[in-house]
């Protein structure tokens, strides 16, 4: 089973050693914990945008949910590609930057979320809704980054 969770593949004898400071069952948890933190966000963001603007997943404004979402999923990934990258390329980080990583990003999705729901005080009500579909769009993203890492032969099936 192939499957990139921060062992590089080396022979075996040197992936063992280098388990050590991959810490792979590590890498696998704070994945699924960042995982979750991502989903989360993105159903938090989606669900207070629809507070903000009743009628945001209908008709016109539809689109506008869309393309703010994908512009916050394509900004995560072109910010997070090297970690996109690793999972298809089979040279994953260290434990340890990868925790930063996950550190700095949920921070910012975070962010992003904080800033979208309370925009409204500053500015009109459309500048929040296009924030919390951004991060919910980063927070899908992010989500999907890590079930990259649990998708066992995903590159064989071409």
């Amino acid at each position: 089973m192939t499957r990139n969770w921060g062992i590089p593949s080396k022979d075996e004898h040197t992936a063992f050693r280098d388990a050590k400071t991959a810490k792979p069952l590590m890498t696998l948890a704070v994945s699924a914990v960042f995982g979750v933190i991502g989903a989360s966000i993105a159903a938090l963001s989606f669900t207070a945008a629809r507070t903000l603007l009743v009628d945001l997943f209908h008709g016109i404004s539809l689109a506008g949910a869309v393309v703010a979402a994908g512009f916050g999923c394509w900004s995560y990934i072109w910010l997070a590609r090297p970690r996109f990258a690793a999972h298809f390329s089979g040279k994953g980080d260290a434990f340890s930057s990868l925790l930063r990583f996950y550190v700095r990003a949920a921070i910012i999705l975070f962010a992003v979320l904080i800033a979208g729901k309370y925009a409204g005080l500053i500015a009109p009500d459309i500048i929040g809704v296009i924030l919390l579909c951004a991060s919910g769009g980063a927070g899908a993203a992010a989500a999907f980054q890590t079930v990259l890492a649990f998708v066992p032969y995903y590159d064989e099936d071409r």
